[in-house]
């Protein structure tokens, strides 16, 4: 049984080839406890002195939680599934499909990597780039976030997602044709607090990038987009070499000039981020069983990914010293 990922979180983007991202270990560090100085050989013993203040506890590791429920059949009863599951803090993933011979099998999948809550609103997909816009503005004045497009019941929706109190603001430019025009643009968002949420995404006829910033502030981005590697262990030395400088893997991409890979910092904070590669689980259970173990570690799926060998890998990433977008569990292309 072979696992496709259904790019239905980003239906309509226009990006290329598959995606995913994967995590290498983690752990905790324990500083030593202050040790008591031995009695004065004297008569009278020296005072003790005053105990070492225990350390100050580490940081939780992020842990990543999965679950898949059978999809929706319509518009409402996905719109169902979504505040249902995230009333419990799982957040909507993707889709995925089991293909054995001829019968698929599809699941809706769900995330939970913290404790917030999540509220959803399907509103209908609009047909050109100001009508986007308008809804874009209109609904992250409300606190609600674009979460991509979904096709249910023969219908296609844009998702919104609240999570927090902060307010959204988005900027649509028309798409950058070249690597350069691209990496030259994003970075200039990405100096203002836009985070890229994709590079090229269809709205009627047009392809625009779309990009999100939250009232909260802080973050400010930065991009590289690096060749494709030709063989898997060059990816994955690739993968940790900018993981480890900080910048987290999102998603290959195909420019009219060249083909690479495009990577993201949040240049205020220190997160690292490595990336392992797995074979991929034969069925929807053992998938479950995959991820989730992953997850406990503190290994965030990315997905499925078709390696430089032609063999397919699930992607893992694992974040480190990390708050913020980066180091959340999101679809293909970063929902």
């Amino acid at each position: 049984m072979k696992l496709k990922l259904v790019l239905t979180a980003v239906a309509a983007a226009v990006l290329v080839a598959c995606g995913g991202g994967g995590g290498g270990g983690g752990g905790f560090s324990s500083l030593p406890m202050g040790s008591v100085a031995p009695p004065d050989s004297g008569s009278t013993p020296a005072p003790s002195p005053a105990p070492s203040p225990a350390p100050a506890p580490a940081a939780a590791a992020r842990t990543y939680m999965y679950e898949a429920l059978s999809p929706a059949a319509d518009k409402d009863a996905f719109l169902g599934h979504l505040n249902a599951e995230g009333a419990r803090s799982f957040r909507f993933l993707t889709s995925l499909a089991f293909v054995s011979g001829q019968n698929v099998s599809a699941v809706e999948t769900y995330v939970k990597d913290g404790s917030a809550s999540y509220v959803y609103e399907l509103l209908d997909t609009t047909t050109n780039r100001s009508a986007f816009q308008a809804q874009l503005d209109a609904q992250g004045a409300r606190g609600f976030r674009w979460a991509g497009s979904y096709a249910v019941g023969g219908a296609s929706v844009t998702l919104y997602r609240k999570e927090d109190a902060g307010t959204y603001s988005y900027v649509l430019t028309t798409a950058s044709s070249s690597s350069a025009g691209f990496l030259q643009e994003a970075n200039a968002q990405g100096a203002n607090g836009y985070l890229n949420l994709a590079p090229g995404f269809m709205v009627g006829t047009e392809t625009v990038a779309i990009y999100e910033k939250g009232s909260a502030g802080g973050a400010r981005y930065v991009y590289e987009f690096p060749s494709s590697p030709g063989s898997d262990a060059d990816l994955l030395a690739q993968l940790n070499g900018q993981g480890a400088r900080g910048f987290r893997f999102r998603s290959p991409y195909s420019f009219s000039d060249r083909s690479g890979l495009l990577y993201v910092q949040d240049g205020s904070q220190s997160s690292t981020f490595s990336f392992s590669a797995l074979d991929p689980a034969d069925g929807s259970a053992k998938w479950m069983e995959q991820v989730n173990a992953q997850g406990a570690q503190g290994h965030g799926l990315i997905g499925d990914y078709m390696m430089p060998s032609g063999h397919a890998k699930n992607l893992f990433f694992a974040a480190a010293n990390c708050a913020g977008e980066l180091c959340n569990s999101t679809s293909l292309f970063g929902r």
